[in-house]
């Protein structure tokens, strides 16, 4: 049997600021040609024991180690981390603190040009790297402007320049629409056919299998749970916590009725936020007419029109690239339009400061360390507050209102820990509290659920929705059955322009059109066409899986409009 490339033994580590070990007593080997699945619950360990195989644990996150862990037949802790970097490369949750080169050419070049690699093999593997990673539209761009997805796909492909033994993927499927996802896991599953390993993490198990991997490391609490093949993992996995296929939730549910959370069975949309069309002679809260935008000369949005209400929860659908990130950052005025005109509460925004639109909108970047730069989370959460003049008296409430409301109340110290020290899920939920100090009437938020377990993401959506005077959400994500269960109103864009607009109901009902936007027909989209009827609430997971047990769900297959694909 082929040597190991990774084996850990007995690996115990605790961080330098933290109480608690981060990981317990974890023994593994990741051997060639594998796939190994890593999942479980936000906090469980799974970025910790990716630092401890890509040596960033110890040289670069001091704390307290035992065991160890060997790369390439030699202990991490006897290597530089450019040697390490030879048999491991990492694609990190997110790529824009992962990307440096200002050309995707450069970008690409980088990690070859500093192993002292020939000029003219860099320029061969530029080719053959661009288009396995389906990379090749990028060339000549910078990377300034690229979106969320492109930059994934980009940073992966560095990764593929260097051609490590190990590919350890952190979260890859949170920023790329579910047919660029798919792409890549082929990628991967090829790179372990052809002799590599790959170690993914994710929180999203149903699409994650794709890849078909050999073993799942499940991780609880910093402790192995279970490590061995697929069906056994699907047998003891926490369904609240990991996304599982729908039928797998469903029997576990059925196996044992006490995993089905407490709110289980409950729609997750409420019922305040309105679902009816805007009056058009009501102003909307954000309109756009014929709006045209784009970066260095490259239009993005070409000419959309829409108005979205002050109660609505919108949701925007489509593949990387197609505008998405753009459309909202228009109406921020990050980024001034070339053409047409945004309006907020039937104001042009032209007329307003980007201050001013932020006691409108609290807007929560994909990439949260964007939005970080205080020395302590409290400091981060008061900065609004303090510019818009809120009183002194007010500001521990605020704080601790918004650490509540998205789970950060539980980490010990939260308060005076530097934002960029948390994980990229915390700093995710520590950019959405920002947003929730401001107290806006309409929050923007792009990948929400990026770097949150199941339960995280379900508990913050729920949260957020129960939030005195909020009014309306409008979302980017690329986790289309987050914007089913919550969403009122699909947008649906393909290449700069919206191609549908309607209820959640309504959209999916062309299944040509939803998979020609890159989007993904699930197994909790079929389902809940099988389970509930014409213009019933699209239910999660959990949801679903109670209404169905409690023997209240008929089989609406073959009803008109039930099913999803009608085309």
């Amino acid at each position: 049997m082929a040597e190991p490339i990774v084996r850990i033994e007995g690996l115990t580590f605790r961080y330098r600021r933290g109480t608690e070990p981060a990981l317990r007593e974890v023994d593994l080997e990741v051997a060639p040609g594998e796939v190994l699945l890593v999942a479980g619950p936000s906090g469980c360990g799974k970025s910790t024991l990716i630092r401890a195989v890509n040596g960033l644990i110890p040289h670069a996150y001091p704390g307290e180690l035992h065991g160890t862990v060997t790369v390439g037949g030699r202990p991490t802790a006897d290597q530089k981390l450019r040697e390490i970097a030879l048999h491991v490369g990492t694609l990190l949750q997110d790529p824009a603190r992962q990307i440096v080169g200002a050309t995707v050419e450069a970008e690409l070049a980088f990690g070859p040009e500093n192993l002292g690699m020939e000029r003219s093999e860099i320029r061969a593997r530029i080719g053959r790297v661009s288009k396995r990673a389906g990379i090749e539209p990028l060339l000549g761009r910078e990377t300034a402007a690229l979106s969320g997805g492109e930059r994934q796909l980009l940073a992966m492909a560095g990764i593929l320049m260097l051609e490590p033994r190990l590919y350890v993927v952190d979260e890859p499927l949170a920023n790329l629409d579910p047919a660029t996802a798919s792409g890549l896991l082929h990628v991967l599953r090829e790179l372990a056919d052809a002799g590599h390993a790959v170690l993914i993490v994710e929180h999203r198990v149903e699409e994650a299998l794709d890849l078909r991997p050999d073993r799942v490391l499940y991780l609880d609490e910093g402790r192995a749970a279970y490590l061995g093949d697929v069906p056994g993992f699907l047998r003891v996995a926490d369904p609240a916590a990991v996304k599982l296929p729908f039928d797998v939730v469903l029997e576990r549910f059925r196996a044992d009725p006490r995993l089905a959370p407490r709110d289980a069975g409950v729609p997750a949309r409420p019922a305040p936020l309105s679902t009816e069309a805007l009056p058009t002679d009501e102003p909307a809260r954000l309109e756009f007419r014929g709006v045209r935008a784009g970066y260095d000369g490259r239009e993005v949005l070409h000419g959309v029109d829409a108005r979205l209400g002050s109660r609505d929860i919108v949701a925007v659908l489509g593949p990387n690239g197609s505008g998405k990130t753009t459309l909202f950052r228009t109406a921020m005025r990050l980024l001034e339009p070339t053409a047409g005109d945004v309006l907020v509460d039937g104001r042009p925004t032209v007329d307003r400061s980007v201050a001013e639109l932020a006691t409108t909108f609290g807007f929560v970047f994909q990439s949260p360390s964007q939005m970080l730069f205080a020395r302590t989370v409290r400091e981060e959460l008061l900065f609004g507050p303090r510019n818009l003049g809120r009183p002194p008296e007010r500001h521990d409430a605020i704080v601790d209102d918004a650490l509540r409301r998205t789970g950060l109340t539980d980490l010990e110290g939260i308060r005076e820990r530097p934002p960029l020290t948390l994980s990229f899920g915390q700093q995710k939920r520590l950019a959405l509290a920002i947003a929730l100090a401001l107290e806006p009437p309409t929050l923007m938020l792009d990948e929400p659920s990026a770097g949150q377990d199941h339960r995280t993401a379900r508990q913050f959506m729920r949260e957020v929705l129960a939030v005195p005077g909020l009014e309306s959400i409008y979302l980017v994500t690329h986790d289309v059955d987050l914007a089913l269960a919550y969403a009122t109103r699909i947008l649906l864009f393909e290449a700069g322009m919206i191609v549908a607009d309607g209820s959640p109901a309504d959209v999916i009902g062309n299944e040509d059109r939803w998979t020609g936007c890159n989007l993904r027909v699930t197994s909790l989209m079929r389902a809940n066409a099988q389970w509930r009827g014409p213009g019933e609430p699209f239910l999660d997971a959990e949801a679903l899986a109670a209404f169905v047990l409690a023997g209240r769900a008929g089989d609406h297959r073959g009803q008109k409009g039930a099913a999803v694909g009608s085309t």
